[in-house]
């Protein structure tokens, strides 16, 4: 999914430059990773060098560093953009989620203690913000561009039934079931088959214990075994 360029014209308090110095930092990031199509990046470097960064990473938020934003965006763009999307079932709004938790992040930036990490306090606001947006209007339908972005979910609902099918076909019929999803089975389906959560880390995003986790993505994975068998068991 192409992702529009971040703009910071709209965070309070943002200094004269602050957008050009994120927009650049993104655009850079974005030639370095092309088309990787990973929404899952897992960090190669040493346990003790990540929190090192981590904790850098908070102390400038909780300082309002604009261009903390940035590194965030840098390292999790693809997990916000990515969850808002399988969540909205639409690329504009969904972009419009990632630029707005951003925003949030800035504002609540001071107050963030760091306890249950960065990843999880910024995809719970990108979660919030998906469901404020959901319970405001009825779903739709899934647009065809919105749809075709994203990696498949990793569980094979009808054996063999990649290989026998286009791949846009496979594509949209899987969108279609996961949108058909109560929300809170459908978030928990695409927090765990497709950024790769943990149930643990899962909780803290649903603000929910790792039973009820496991409880909807097992109940969502049947339903979308369900669904899809039927059109194509």
């Amino acid at each position: 999914m192409r992702r529009r360029r971040l703009s910071c014209s709209r965070i309070a308090g943002a200094p004269p430059g602050a957008g050009s110095r994120i927009g650049n930092a993104v655009r850079a990031r974005d030639r370095l990773e092309p088309g990787t199509g990973s929404f899952v990046h897992p960090d190669e470097r040493s346990p003790t060098l990540a929190d090192a960064d981590e904790r850098e990473l908070i102390a400038r938020l909780r300082a309002g560093e604009v261009a903390a934003l940035a590194v965030l965006h840098q390292r999790l763009g693809d997990a916000m953009s990515t969850l808002a999307a399988s969540m909205l079932r639409d690329r504009i709004e969904a972009e419009d989620v990632v630029e707005e938790a951003l925003m949030r992040i800035h504002r609540a930036g001071r107050g963030f203690r760091g306890e249950r990490g960065v990843r999880t306090w910024t995809l719970r606001i990108v979660a919030n913000l998906c469901r404020d947006r959901l319970r405001r209007r009825r779903f739709a339908g899934p647009p065809i561009d919105a749809v075709t972005a994203h990696p498949a979910l990793t569980f094979d609902p009808v054996p063999g039934w990649d290989d026998a099918l286009d791949q846009r076909t496979v594509v949209e019929s899987l969108e279609t079931a996961l949108a058909r999803l109560p929300t809170d089975q459908r978030e928990a389906v695409v927090l765990r088959h497709r950024l790769g959560l943990s149930h643990e880390e899962m909780a803290g995003i649903l603000g929910v214990p790792t039973g009820t986790v496991k409880s909807r993505i097992a109940r969502g994975l049947v339903a979308l075994r369900m669904a899809l068998k039927e059109r194509w068991g």
